[in-house]
This record gives structure tokens, C-alpha cells and sequence, in this order.
């Protein structure tokens, strides 16, 4: 088993050889690369986490190349390994890193750096990591995993104050612009609106997914399908949970598909569905932990009456859509990139049927949201906003349209209706609230 852990290990580490990472290795470099970097300097280790194929491999990369680059770290002293290419213990990985690689016991004074892939797929974890964080102050951790990690049971207790995480996402629309080399000047929506349109279309299909940019729509869609979702179903989640019918947990994903926003009604899903609606729930809350789903709530000022009122949900990304269900409404598909973007964690219904899509809660401020893809939008279709705005005494609230651009006013509060087009306007007005 040690030489089977060496070979990986020479394999997985070839700045021992060459004293930096390949170009093929780094890839290009994203915005977050700066703000992480600062991370390597810190005690606590730094936990990366998000879908798979959005980039976390190639940040870890991008992070060991920058130590090697600033000569911050001797290329012998900094160690990576995947739990998604090879099964090993840690304490395997160690024995043989320090046996045939730096021929000493890890260092407790000098600084060595361990780069951890996938880590979810060790077992116990968060215990062997602490080990190590107590044992050796001089190592300096790196983790990711293609789920919501720091959730998992035991870990905000096992390893509280010693570590930080961040969420490695897709490219945003900003991002996508930059990556896809468009210039598109952010201060003229107007002038450039048929082509942002065209891009819009383009990065919903995509999802700001860096492998998918360059592919054509047959092979995006069996990018997404086969070599991400299905993954994540048939090998990720079966490993983390023990779960009976992973074929159900595609149809959910399915459904939610084709339906994005549905009302999330466990009894009537389990009946069409052909199993126990504690089963369905149970399974939505584990396409949430892999991130692939995102649950919004019926809004109450009291977020405990929210938690037990009705919920929506939509995958999270619009691509996951076009690629699993036969031809999604575009309307639908840019509310579910809203829901997403905007990071929305509520909507409203009420008793009477009056529903807003969006509801952005933060700081003491309530901001409802509707999304009208349609060729006109009128004043009527602004009702159930100014019913919001009036019943929870907000200030203001959005519309968002496919081409109308107006103020929509009760005579007391005001809707707002702007293009989905004029998407940095719209990041503008709604950015203070995402902020808090």
C-alpha cells in the first residue's frame, strides 16, 4: 500500500520535479484568486466548497503555484492529494510523504503546506484534519469538497474557529463577459441590448461553467448530464448517505427541471413519484447538501414561521435545466437565474393566492421581486408587490421585464420595472441589500 501512496503522490505533485505547477495545471486565473491567497498566510485552514467542475482543483493549483511563485514555500514542502482519484488514509498519505519525500517527521517548525481534494470522501474527516491542525501549528490546511461541507454533522463543533470557508461558484455574467472576451460597456445597456440579450441566452445554457463555454449544445448538455449530475447522483450523494433509489433522486432533480420555482408539496410528489414523502424530503435536502438545489421560503418576519410554511425550489443553475428537461420557458429560466443570483432565500404567498417571487431580506430591510417575462407588463401585474409592500411596510419594490422600463406607483409606494437586459442596473439597485 506505501508504494501505491508514493506513485500517487509523485503523480499528483509534480512541482517536486519542476518547481512550479504547469500551465495546463493553472488554467486562468480568476477575481476570487487574490482575496484567497491572503488565506495562505493565516493559521486557520481554509475550506473550499462548491459543485463540482466549477473550479476548486484548479484554485488549489492556482494557490500552490502563487506560493511557489512568491517563494513563500520549498516545492518539497508543499503537499496535494485527491480523494476523488485514489482511496488512502491520511495517515498513509503522511507516513509516505514523510518517509520518501522530505525523509523526516513533518515539521513542527517550519512551514509545510497540505492541500486536501475532495476531502468529504475521507472518512471521519473533520476528526483526522483537527489531529493535524493541533498537532503540527506549522502546516498550514487547504480543503475542498463538491458539497456544503462545513455542514456536515459534527463539523462547526469539531472544528469551530479553525477554519474559514469559501464557496467557489461559476463564472458570474461579469466574469463570463471577460472570460468569452466581450466588451460590452457595462454603462451603456442600451446601446449594446441586442447583444447582452445574446449573451444572456448563451451564459443561461452554459452557466458560467469555464469547460462548457466552448462547447456546442449537444455536447454541453452531456457535459452537464453525464459528466456532472449524474456523477454527483449515482457516486457523490450515495457516499455521503445511505440512499435506497438514486434513480429517484434524478427524477426529483428532473422535476425541478422542468418546473422551475415548483411549490415544494412532499405528499403530492411522493405520490406521483411512487414513494413515502418523508423519502422525498429527505432527498431534496440532499440535492440541496450537494448544491444542486436551492430551497426558497414563504416569508414571515418571524424566520421560525417561515421555516414551517411552504417552499419553492430551483436547481442552481440554469443550465442544470437546459440540459435535463425538454425546452424550459425562457420567462421561467430567467427567474431561476434571478432566484439564483440574487441568492434569494424567500418568496411570498399568501391565503389568498396574491405570490411574489423574490423577497431579499437583510439589515431590517424587505425588498419584494417579481419577474415578468412578457412582451408588455402593466400596472395590474404590480398588485401583489404593492399588497407586499404595503403589508410588511417595505419601501420600495422591482420588476423585473423583458423590454418595459418604468415607475409603477399606488399613490404611497413606487415599483420599479426594469429590464432583465440592463442587468448592471439592476445589480445596482439591489447590491446594497445583497451586501449586508
Amino acid at each position: 500500500m506505501l508504494r501505491i501512496v508514493i506513485m500517487d503522490l509523485i503523480t499528483f505533485n509534480p512541482w517536486w520535479r519542476d518547481g512550479r505547477v504547469s500551465a495546463a495545471l493553472v488554467g486562468r486565473k480568476r477575481r476570487l484568486l487574490a482575496g484567497l491567497s491572503e488565506y495562505m498566510g493565516l493559521r486557520q485552514m481554509l475550506i473550499l466548497y462548491g459543485l463540482r467542475r466549477v473550479g476548486k482543483t484548479t484554485t488549489m493549483f492556482q494557490l500552490i503555484d502563487g506560493l511557489l511563485e512568491r517563494e513563500e514555500a520549498d516545492p518539497y514542502h508543499i503537499l496535494y492529494f485527491s480523494f476523488d482519484e485514489e482511496k488512502a488514509d491520511i495517515k498513509e498519505i503522511l507516513a509516505a510523504y514523510e518517509r520518501q519525500i522530505i525523509r523526516e517527521d513533518l515539521p513542527r517548525d517550519r512551514k509545510t503546506y497540505l492541500f486536501l481534494d475532495e476531502v468529504q470522501k475521507l472518512d471521519d474527516w473533520p476528526d483526522k484534519v483537527k489531529v493535524i491542525y493541533d498537532m503540527y501549528p506549522s502546516v498550514k490546511l487547504c480543503l475542498s469538497g463538491s458539497a456544503a461541507i462545513a455542514i456536515t454533522k459534527g463539523v462547526k463543533e469539531s472544528l469551530a474557529g479553525r477554519f474559514f470557508e469559501t464557496m467557489i461558484e461559476p463564472l458570474d455574467f461579469d466574469e463570463y463577459l471577460e472570460f468569452s472576451g466581450d466588451d460590452i460597456d457595462r454603462e451603456q445597456e442600451r446601446v449594446f441590448e441586442l447583444r447582452i440579450r445574446r449573451r444572456f441566452e448563451e451564459f443561461m445554457a452554459n452557466g458560467g461553467f469555464i469547460e462548457a463555454l466552448e462547447l456546442s449544445d449537444s455536447h454541453r448538455n452531456r457535459y452537464f448530464k453525464e459528466g456532472l449530475l449524474e456523477r454527483v447522483i449515482y457516486r457523490d450523494l450515495p457516499d455521503s448517505f445511505h440512499i435506497n433509489a438514486p434513480d429517484l433522486l434524478y427524477r426529483c432533480m428532473r422535476v425541478c427541471a422542468e418546473k422551475p420555482g415548483m411549490l415544494l408539496d412532499y405528499s403530492s410528489l411522493g405520490r406521483d413519484l411512487g414513494h413515502d414523502q418523508r423519502t422525498i424530503a429527505a432527498y431534496f435536502s440532499h440535492l440541496e447538501y450537494a448544491l444542486l438545489a436551492n430551497k426558497l421560503y414563504n416569508y414571515s418576519p418571524n424566520l421560525l414561521t417561515s421555516e414551517k410554511k411552504m417552499k419553492k425550489v430551483y436547481l442552481s443553475s440554469t443550465a442544470f435545466s437546459v440540459a435535463l428537461s425538454p425546452p424550459v420557458g425562457r420567462p421561467e429560466l430567467i427567474e431561476q437565474f434571478f432566484a439564483n443570483v440574487l441568492k434569494a432565500r424567500f418568496f411570498s404567498r399568501t391565503p389568498q393566492r396574491d405570490e411574489v417571487d423574490l423577497v431579499l431580506s437583510g439589515d431590517g430591510e424587505v425588498v419584494p421581486i417579481e419577474v415578468k417575462i412578457r412582451s408588455e407588463v402593466k400596472k395590474r401585474d404590480a398588485t401583489p408587490l404593492f399588497k407586499f409592500l404595503h403589508r410588511y411596510k417595505a419601501a420600495r419594490g422591482y420588476m423585473i421585464s423583458d423590454g418595459t422600463e418604468t415607475v409603477f406607483s399606488d399613490g404611497e409606494k413606487e415599483v420599479e420595472v426594469i429590464p432583465y437586459w440592463m442587468y448592471w442596473t439592476l445589480m445596482d439597485r439591489l447590491g446594497g441589500i445583497l451586501d449586508r
